[in-house]
């Protein structure tokens, strides 16, 4: 997992404004700093960029309200689109290695499923061309550099009466009531598009207390390590999700004889996900009490 971004200097009674200006320009920076590894087209480097990316994104929205809705609105494409060119990309790393792995041991794939390895390959490379020349349109029209002077510009603005941590505390409590919410309503169906939900909203409140950990408390703290593993469980159940779709539609065009092969294979994706499943349950039963102790203690503080 790529370690989180740490900011030096961050004080609860900051006005929220300039912890906005520092906290952005460095996310923004780290994400900069691994564009020419992504660049390479390694699999580490496209994964650390999205990473980072993700992580970009969230700190924009969250810091939304400290925003000029023209500054908002002229860059939140651009981060998409970028964010969606890297999942092209890794999506089809994560397959590639899935594939792998199932088929380690075979004396031979079949065709079909060699034919899939093939597909993705070069679908890969054709979407690390087009993550290469967004890479350099973004350079080129100076886009993430006129973001910087906006982010420069941010701690004149009336939102800076406003301290850092008061805006800490509202963001962390909206966070986690929203995947409190997203659980909840998983919990009753446990299909891949609710789990999927859960996994986004886990998401969200660790990157929402990423840059603010130190001051919001221990039993904060807590949570995040657990949210962690709780996110690594989650990803590996939307990953054999994925696969269990792309083994199926593969499956359906594959002539009679290499189906049973590819029966095999899904076999082995079901059973991966009944062990992912059973492990987000498990640490979803853990993290009800840290849910309800961080959100005590984020309440508590208003007061």
């Amino acid at each position: 997992m790529v370690k989180p971004v740490r900011i030096a200097g961050l004080l609860r009674r900051m006005p929220i404004a300039r912890a906005a200006s520092k906290l952005l320009r460095a996310i923004l920076l780290d994400l900069l700093e691994k564009i020419p590894d992504a660049r390479s087209g390694s699999k580490k480097g496209i994964h650390d960029l999205r990473v980072a990316v993700k992580r970009f994104r969230e700190a924009f929205l969250l810091f939304r309200p400290v925003l000029r809705k023209k500054t908002f609105r002229r860059h939140r494409d651009w981060i998409e689109d970028l964010n969606d060119a890297l999942g092209e990309v890794r999506d089809r790393d994560v397959a590639l290695a899935r594939l792998h792995k199932l088929t380690e041991g075979l004396a031979g794939p079949p065709r079909s499923v060699a034919e899939l390895i093939e597909r993705l390959e070069s679908e890969r490379l054709g979407a690390l061309d087009a993550l290469a020349a967004m890479l350099e349109r973004l350079q080129l029209e100076g886009v993430t550099a006129q973001l910087a002077a906006r982010f420069e510009s941010i701690e004149g603005r009336p939102a800076s009466a406003r301290t850092t941590h008061e805006f800490a505390r509202e963001r962390m409590r909206e966070r986690l009531l929203d995947v409190r919410a997203r659980w909840a309503a998983a919990r009753r169906g446990a299909t891949p598009e609710s789990l999927h939900r859960v996994r986004i909203g886990n998401k969200r409140l660790r990157y929402a207390i990423e840059p603010f950990s130190r001051m919001l408390g221990k039993e904060v703290r807590r949570l995040y390590r657990s949210a962690s593993r709780f996110h690594d469980a989650l990803g590996d159940l939307h990953d054999a999700d994925s696969m269990a779709v792309m083994l199926e539609t593969a499956m359906a065009g594959a002539s009679r004889p290499e189906r049973r092969a590819w029966e095999k294979l899904s076999v082995k994706i079901i059973r991966a996900r009944r062990v992912a499943l059973r492990k987000a349950f498990s640490l979803a039963d853990e993290l009800e009490p840290l849910w309800e102790n961080a959100q005590r203690s984020v309440e508590e503080a208003s007061h």
